[in-house]
């Protein structure tokens, strides 16, 4: 049960959510991990916010890109140096509820599963306002209409995520795109996906945040959902389904509405 666990994180521009974030991981109820954080360039203060934390837990390093290379080649650079037996994600701007390390690792020994992911508390400044629901048995077919993971939640074991290679680093996981691809990879060597139905994290997104999804992105996670169809043999009647991102960017922005208040 006290098995390592390395927290990767990219950070970016985040100084105003870092210190709560990071809080939220030094008061867990398992204390065997390490966080490691990769600084992608910010112009503000958070690279120093994250200094500070290092100089006062010897559990934090801290590492710094030399220019903005993105979330993929981030997250790559905290593998590099991690120690642990799994490798779990976390972003500066969510929060750890008390005792999400504890749980996830118990799930991942208890279920022998190669990554494990939850439901999440979806907050703005104004407090929580949805919870977002995820398949507990995920399977390849998932991926034609969405991701069957939160990304920030989920804990990985070490060795499968060193088998696929890490993240992929390409134009189009640069695109916000890079889990999306890793969860292809996961599914093409036919590892074992699950999710816990409790949230254990707190995921910091603003309520109209789909109006800002531009027409680029729609259309790269398009591209990825097909190319996920054609790598895991999908039946060809369900690729139709692939193409709900190019619905919703020539959808109106009121009928949008009404759809993100019928989910809520």
């Amino acid at each position: 049960m006290n098995a390592k666990v390395s927290i990767i994180m990219g950070i970016y521009n985040c100084e105003k959510t870092l210190r709560e974030s990071l809080e939220s991981i030094r008061n867990q109820t398992y204390n065997n991990w390490e966080l490691i954080m990769c600084d992608d360039g910010s112009t503000d203060n958070t690279y120093q916010i994250a200094i500070d934390y290092s100089k006062r837990d010897k559990r934090i390093k801290v590492i710094k890109n030399k220019k903005n290379m993105g979330l993929a080649r981030t997250l790559n650079n905290c593998l590099e140096i991690s120690t642990g037996q799994y490798i779990m994600r976390h972003d500066g701007d969510d929060i750890m509820v008390k005792d999400r390390i504890k749980k996830q690792v118990q799930f991942m020994q208890g279920h022998d599963c190669d990554v494990c992911g939850s439901a999440a508390y979806v907050f703005d400044e104004y407090g929580v306002w949805r919870i977002r629901r995820v398949s507990e048995f995920p399977d390849k077919n998932c991926l034609v209409t969405g991701s069957p993971f939160i990304h920030p939640t989920v804990i990985m074991k070490r060795e499968s995520l060193m088998e696929v290679g890490g993240y992929s680093e390409n134009p189009l996981t640069r695109q916000r795109l890079e889990d999306y691809d890793l969860w292809v990879k996961f599914f093409e060597r036919g590892f074992i996906l699950r999710n816990i139905a409790d949230p254990l994290l707190y995921y910091r997104e603003e309520r109209d945040s789909y109006k800002r999804r531009k027409k680029k992105f729609r259309m790269a996670e398009t591209k990825a959902r097909l190319d996920a169809c054609k790598r895991l043999n999908i039946p060809y009647f369900k690729w139709f389904f692939a193409l709900k991102p190019l619905l919703a960017m020539i959808t109106p922005n009121g009928i949008m509405a009404y759809y993100q208040r019928r989910k809520l």
